[in-house]
């Protein structure tokens, strides 16, 4: 089953065809299983990232024909185009810098609270964003993180954010030991980050299957009600 594998060597770009030689007849590898036999085979110095192995920390997040996917979860198919994510800086390789977007909820993510009560139980709707694992999927397609730029300094922490701090924000606000005060924080954080990139936007795709639109954006857009800026505000902000 051969595939072909994007490298980003110092800024440059190559396409390499790769063979994957089937353990069995009947095996079908996950893109994850293609990457570590071509390390292990031809290509030594193949730089990609992988964590748990067991679909659980989206680390191993790559673009597979032109799509976000995480590696270890995606079945590879003959002709597939493994590359890296087209929304983030391109270290080397498959590898990506994730770190800005983690930098950008600094000081604007509510301080957890301290002490567990047993007896408050938390909304569904917070259980099921819990089941985030930051693959960064979402950011494809995001109107919000593409309004940072191909200039923008992830080491200083995105300007603008994305599906995935909106999540963290929501979930804040969602958290039953949070208070009022903090509630308030993470929707003014949501607005600051460019929550008004949403209105027009038909929805975010999560790489584990969250429903992002209707349990995060448009909770938080209703919240957010007429503090968000004006259409022409944010042309001339943007311009």
């Amino acid at each position: 089953m051969k595939v072909e594998i994007v490298l980003t060597r110092d800024g440059d770009q190559q396409v390499v065809s790769y063979d994957y030689q089937r353990r069995e007849p009947k095996e079908r590898p996950m893109v994850l299983d293609v990457l570590l036999q071509a390390q292990a085979t031809t290509i030594p110095d193949l730089a990609f990232r992988y964590g748990c192995r067991a679909r659980n920390c989206g680390v191993c997040t790559i673009d597979i024909n032109g799509k976000p996917r995480i590696a270890c979860r995606a079945r590879a198919r003959e002709g597939d185009r493994l590359e890296p994510v087209s929304t983030l800086p391109v270290l080397g390789d498959l590898v990506v810098r994730r770190d800005g977007v983690a930098r950008q909820l600094r000081g604007r993510l509510p301080v957890a609270a301290q002490g567990n009560d047993l007896n408050v139980e938390a909304p569904q709707a917070y259980h099921e964003l819990t089941a985030c694992i930051e693959c960064y999927a979402c950011l494809t397609g995001c109107p919000m993180h593409a309004r940072n730029g191909e200039n923008a300094d992830p080491g200083a922490g995105y300007e603008f954010g994305n599906p995935f701090s909106l999540l963290k924000l929501q979930r804040a606000r969602l958290d039953p030991l949070g208070s009022s005060q903090s509630r308030e924080q993470a929707l003014k954080s949501a607005v600051e980050l460019g929550l008004s990139s949403c209105v027009d936007c038909p929805g975010c795709k999560c790489g584990v299957g969250i429903d992002l639109k209707n349990l995060v954006v448009s909770e938080l857009l209703t919240a957010a009600g007429d503090r968000l800026p004006e259409p022409s505000d944010l042309s001339e902000e943007t311009a």
